[in-house]
C-alpha cells in the first residue's frame, strides 16, 4: 500500500531529505542486490527511489504518482558538459504514455501530459561514474553509488511564456500527424521542446492502433526533449530555478514562501522569435525559414555588404553563420539563442559546386560532408555500449539541423535556401547502425593499420602516413564514415589519441618505430556525414 502524503509540503521535505545521500543509502539492500543482478535495467534507479524512499508501489498509472495532491515523481541524471562547464540533464524527461485514439480528441490545455505532470517532484542525481561493475563481459557505471544532489518541485506553469508557446506548437504538430493517419511516422526530430518518444523495444507487442489508418504505430510517450531538459536543469543547478511557489495549495502549505509576485522564470538569452503570437498560425520552423526566404538566390558578397560582414579570402567558415545571425537581427550566434539551445538545433552550412549539376543526381556531392559534434567519439564506448546507448545514436536521434544551402559558382557563392532536417529513424536504425557495427567489429577484432612512406611536405612533415580499414568516404553508401580528428596523428598515449579496445594489426611498421606506432593507441576519430548523402538532403534547391 502506498504511503500517504497529506500535503505537498510533506512530499517536498521527503525529497529534500534525500539530497546528499548516495542511492544505496536511499533504497533497501534487496534493491541494491537487484541492480547488481541486472545492471542493464535502465529504470532501476527511479523505481527503487519511488518504492523504497517515497513508499510508492511501482506502476504505470495514468494519474499522477501522488494522485491526491496531483504531483508526479521523476528522477533524472545530471552529467558534466565540459564545453559549457556546467552540469545538466543527460537525457530526456519521459512524462507519460499516451493513446493515439484518445489524445487527438483533447485540446492542449486538457492534454494527458498536463493532467499527469503539471507539478513534478524532480529528483536529480549526478551521473558521475567512478567505479564500474563487470557483468557478462561489459562494464556498467555503479548506479547505487551515485549521489542525489537536488530536489525541486518543478511546476510546468512556471515555464517561460515563450516555452509554453513552443510546447503547445509541438503538441499540435504531434496531433496533426495522428489526424493525418501517420502516427507511425512521428519522430522526436519533428518538434522542438515536447517530444513523442517510442516506448519499449521495436517489437510487435509495442505496436498499437491509430484512429485514421489501418497501420499500427509504435506506442509513444510525451517527453521533454534532451536539450530542453539540459537547459532547464542547468538553471536548477545554478539556483536560477527553484521549487515552485505558484502552486495553489502553497498558500496553505507554505505561507512563508508564498508571494504575490510573478514567479515565472526570467530568460536571459537572446530570442529568435520576437512575437509569440506568430506561433498561433505558424510552426516554429515556418517562422525561421520565412526569415531566410527574402534572401534566396542572392549573391553572398551582396549579403555580406548588406549586413556589414567581412568575407575572408581563405578558410572562410564564419561569414555564413554571421550573415545568418544578421538576418535575424541578433547580437550573438543563431545557435546560441534561447530557442535553438533548448531545441538542440545545430546550424550547418552546406555548399554545392555548380558543376555538380552536370552529373546524375545520385552521383552529386556537396563540397564536404559535415562533422558530428566534437565529443561524439565511440572508440571509448565501443566495447561496452549497445547502439542505442551510444553518444552517436543519442546525437543523431535528438539533434535537428538547420541547413543553410549555398551554390558555389565561378562568379561567387549564392544563397539557395534553408531547411530543417533530422535523420529519419529507419536510416538511423538500419544503414547507420550497420556502419557502426562494421566499425565496432573492426576495432574489437583489431583495426588494420598500414604504414606507408610518402614525400615530406608542408602538410606531412613526418614522411609517412597510416592507413586503416575503417569505413571511409569512398567505401560505400553508408551515410557516414570515420576519419581522424586531432591536431596530430598520434599512435601512442596522448591528448590526440584514444586507447583501442583490442591491439591493432600492423602492416609494414618499421621495427624502430614501435615506440611511437604502438599497438594500443590510435589517433582520435570522428564521424562525418558523407558528401553524397548530404547532397540528397538538399537536392530540392538544385533540381
Amino acid at each position: 500500500m502506498d504511503r500517504e502524503y497529506k500535503t505537498i509540503r510533506e512530499i517536498k521535505e521527503r525529497g529534500e531529505a534525500a539530497v546528499g545521500k548516495m542511492i544505496k543509502e536511499l533504497v533497501t539492500q534487496e534493491n541494491v542486490d537487484k541492480w547488481y543482478a541486472s545492471p542493464r535495467n535502465k529504470g532501476w534507479l527511479g523505481n527503487a527511489v519511488e518504492k523504497d524512499w517515497f513508499g510508492l508501489a511501482n506502476n504505470s498509472r495514468p494519474e499522477a504518482d501522488f494522485n491526491n495532491l496531483g504531483v508526479e515523481l521523476k528522477c533524472a541524471g545530471l552529467k558534466f558538459f565540459k564545453k559549457e562547464n556546467s552540469w545538466g540533464a543527460k537525457e530526456r524527461l519521459v512524462l507519460n504514455i499516451f493513446d493515439f485514439n484518445e489524445e487527438y480528441e483533447r485540446d492542449f490545455q486538457n492534454s494527458s501530459f498536463l493532467k499527469k505532470s503539471k507539478l513534478v517532484e524532480l529528483m536529480l542525481y549526478k551521473y558521475n561514474p567512478v567505479d564500474y561493475f563487470q557483468f557478462e563481459g561489459k562494464e556498467y557505471p555503479t548506479y547505487p553509488d551515485f549521489l542525489m544532489t537536488h530536489s525541486i518541485l518543478f511546476n510546468l506553469n512556471d515555464l517561460l511564456d515563450d516555452d509554453w508557446a513552443i510546447i503547445e506548437n509541438d503538441w499540435n504538430i504531434i496531433m496533426d500527424m495522428i489526424r493525418q493517419g501517420r502516427a507511425e511516422d512521428i519522430s522526436e526530430g519533428m518538434t522542438q521542446y515536447l517530444g513523442a518518444v517510442t516506448k519499449g523495444s521495436k517489437t510487435a507487442e509495442n505496436q498499437t492502433t491509430q484512429p485514421f489508418s489501418d497501420k499500427k504505430a509504435h506506442r509513444r510517450a510525451f517527453s521533454l526533449r534532451p536539450t530542453y531538459m539540459k537547459e532547464i536543469t542547468k538553471r536548477i543547478v545554478q539556483f536560477e530555478l527553484k521549487s515552485s511557489i505558484t502552486y495553489a495549495s502553497y498558500q496553505n502549505d507554505y505561507p512563508e514562501l508564498h508571494k504575490k509576485i510573478d514567479a515565472k522564470q526570467i530568460g536571459t538569452q537572446e530570442h529568435v522569435i520576437k512575437d509569440l503570437s506568430e506561433l498561433k498560425h505558424k510552426t516554429f520552423e515556418q517562422i525561421i525559414l520565412d526569415q531566410f526566404k527574402p534572401f534566396y538566390n542572392m549573391d553572398k558578397e551582396i549579403l555580406a555588404a548588406k549586413f556589414s560582414v567581412r568575407i575572408k579570402k581563405k578558410n572562410d567558415k564564419a561569414s555564413s553563420r554571421l550573415i545568418a545571425q544578421k538576418m535575424f537581427n541578433l547580437k550573438g550566434d543563431l545557435e546560441e539563442t534561447d530557442e535553438f539551445k533548448k531545441a538542440g538545433i545545430a546550424v550547418k552550412t552546406i555548399t554545392v559546386e555548380s558543376n555538380q549539376t552536370k552529373k546524375a543526381s545520385e552521383n552529386r556531392l556537396t563540397t564536404e560532408g559535415f562533422k558530428l559534434e566534437s565529443d561524439v567519439s565511440f572508440i571509448n564506448d565501443i566495447s561496452n555500449l549497445d547502439w542505442e546507448d551510444t553518444r552517436v545514436y543519442d546525437y543523431l536521434s535528438t539533434t535537428k539541423f538547420l541547413l543553410v544551402v549555398y551554390e558555389e559558382t565561378p562568379e561567387g557563392e549564392i544563397l539557395k535556401g534553408a531547411k530543417f532536417w533530422y535523420m529519419p529513424e529507419d536510416e538511423l536504425m538500419n544503414t547507420v547502425k550497420k556502419t557502426w557495427e562494421v566499425i565496432r567489429e573492426t576495432l574489437i577484432n583489431g583495426v588494420e593499420l598500414t604504414f606507408k612512406r610518402v614525400k615530406k611536405s608542408a602538410s606531412n612533415k613526418k614522411g609517412f602516413k597510416i592507413e586503416n580499414n575503417l569505413p571511409s568516404q569512398v567505401s560505400g553508401p553508408q551515410i557516414l564514415h570515420i576519419r581522424p580528428s586531432a591536431n596530430e596523428s598520434d599512435y601512442f598515449e596522448s591528448k590526440n589519441s584514444d586507447r583501442l579496445p583490442s591491439p591493432a594489426i600492423w602492416k609494414n611498421r618499421p621495427e624502430d618505430m614501435k615506440g611511437i606506432l604502438t599497438d594500443n593507441y590510435m589517433v582520435k576519430q570522428a564521424l562525418w556525414l558523407n558528401k553524397n548523402y548530404m547532397y540528397q538532403q538538399v537536392k530540392e534547391f538544385f533540381e
